[in-house]
């Protein structure tokens, strides 16, 4: 099986698992995930790609957080 086919498992499941619990950070996991396999399928490395997941996925969270510091619910 090549790196990008479980990159995009692991993003479906991730976004499974969000629909089920409706924890917002794990739909910004699986957008580090889709990072992950987009690298994958452009050839990089797994190292790479792990990097690649962890920043996307990470930044997205931070980010998130930062916007909903901003607005109040």
């Amino acid at each position: 099986m090549q790196d990008s086919t479980i990159w995009w498992l692991a993003t479906g499941v991730a976004v499974g698992l969000e629909l089920v619990t409706g924890t917002f950070y794990l739909l910004m996991l699986a957008v580090g995930t889709a990072a992950a396999a987009l690298a994958a399928h452009a050839g990089a490395t797994t190292t790479v790609q792990l990097v690649v997941g962890a920043v996307v996925g990470c930044g997205a969270i931070v980010v998130w957080h930062q916007l909903r510091k901003r607005k109040p619910t």
